[in-house]
């Protein structure tokens, strides 16, 4: 039974990550990118079935989420598992370094995140959330 709790509720968090993203993508389109059918898509979001690591990967890169949290939401990793990545919740700061997270050194990585906090900061200071 726990199995196919984790699975139903991997699959709510992909379609939510899916939709988030400005423009949202459709089961097809995400399937076209990642490379598996619009069928499998929908399984992976009614909690029918979990992907591979290899899909999982792919999926990381198309929703621009890291691999640890994707491989955390799917039960391979534990919650402990640490990520430097954690800082970008936002889903269009995941699009925008999907592709360049991992050639930015720990310093530049270090940068960033503390400007991602200290914006965080003044927006939760001006808006009171």
């Amino acid at each position: 039974m726990m199995t196919e709790f984790r699975y139903a509720q991997f699959g709510r968090r992909l379609k939510e990550w899916r939709e988030a993203l400005k423009p949202p993508l459709t089961q097809r389109e995400m399937a076209k990118q990642v490379g598996v059918t619009d069928g499998f898509i929908a399984h992976i979001e009614t909690g029918r079935t979990l992907p591979g690591k290899d899909t999982l990967r792919a999926l990381a890169r198309t929703l621009g989420v890291s691999e640890t949290e994707i491989f955390k939401e799917a039960g391979f990793l534990s919650e402990e598992t640490p990520t430097d990545e954690d800082i970008l919740e936002d889903p269009e700061l995941r699009l925008f370094f999907r592709d360049e997270w991992n050639k930015l050194s720990d310093d530049e990585k270090d940068w960033f995140k503390g400007f991602v906090r200290m914006m965080k900061e003044r927006r939760k200071e001006k808006t009171g959330n």
